[in-house]
């Protein structure tokens, strides 16, 4: 499992939009909504209100639909990346909840029918590019990931983050004007395990390792990347796609704020741990403090 040297290697250690029935997801604040007619009789549904909230990507979204007699039987057709589409148990005449599992960015379209067909409302809402906001003793930096370019990368990365994974984690590799390298780490320095199997390599997908660009670190081995995952302090042509035989690292995001930190990072003093193995360990601990996904 020895990596190349400079290369972000672990050491030792287009859009998709299906459309489906009954659900949901995205930000109210960028979301219209347009009502049909409520229906003469006051015993039949009718949809006043609707509202998507927590709709990011790699999450689940949650849509409320507030009317009358919602009970006697509404459809929800959603145009969008949502899988897993559920209606919220505990639901009333008033109001009625879906959630699913946003996998597209973009904008997504619920449309609310009775069960005999007829429109009472449709809520149209923009999923944006996921960010994730890194806090490190060192100072702060914002990441925007790619999830049309490196779907599969940009999911794991999300996983890992929003399960807390990478909270006191260390930079365990820094290479001046090269790469700065995490999520494998805890003080020690101490191997922490990833928790989730490793994914195919999306190297081929038009992103290049320049200066600013996050990639996923593997292993020689092209589908072996895991939790971790570096930063190119510099341009590192040599990391990207070439073909078959030299696929490269896979990049699926860029800093967009905060690079500052990454060229602090990159500028500490670094050893070799005889124990671990690990060359290019900066002398004393850069912690990752939090990792939170903020759209």
């Amino acid at each position: 499992m020895n990596a190349h040297a400079g290369t972000p290697g672990n050491q030792r250690g287009g859009r998709y939009r299906p459309r489906h029935l009954l659900h949901v997801g995205a930000m109210a604040m960028l979301a219209t909504l347009t009502t049909g007619c409520g229906g003469g009789n006051d015993s039949e549904p009718a949809v006043t209100t609707m509202a998507a909230s927590n709709a990011r990507f790699s999450r689940a979204a949650t849509l409320s639909i507030n009317g009358r007699n919602l009970r006697a039987g509404i459809v929800v057709d959603m145009e969008g990346g949502c899988e897993n589409l559920t209606l919220v148990a505990n639901g009333t005449d008033d109001l009625q909840q879906y959630t699913c599992d946003v996998l597209a960015v973009g904008e997504f379209k619920a449309n609310v029918h009775t069960t005999d067909g007829r429109f009472l409302g449709r809520l149209t809402f923009q999923v944006p590019q996921p960010e994730v906001s890194m806090t490190t003793s060192l100072g702060n930096f914002v990441l925007e990931l790619d999830p049309v370019a490196a779907p599969a990368t940009v999911r794991n990365f999300l996983g890992y983050v929003n399960a807390g994974f990478y909270r006191n984690v260390i930079f365990h590799r820094v290479i001046a004007d090269t790469l700065v390298q995490s999520g494998g780490y805890t003080s020690g320095p101490v191997v922490k395990p990833p928790t989730a199997p490793p994914i195919k390599l999306e190297s081929n997908n038009g992103l290049k390792n320049v200066r600013g660009s996050i990639g996923a670190a593997r292993t020689s081995e092209p589908d072996s990347a895991r939790a971790q995952w570096y930063v190119n302090v510099g341009d590192n042509p040599g990391f990207d796609y070439v073909d078959a035989d030299q696929p490269g690292y896979a990049v699926f995001g860029r800093v967009t704020s905060g690079i500052e930190t990454i060229d602090a990072i990159s500028a500490v003093e670094t050893r070799t741990d005889p124990v671990s193995g690990l060359d290019d360990l900066p002398v004393s601990d850069i912690l990752v403090l939090t990792a939170t996904q903020t759209r």
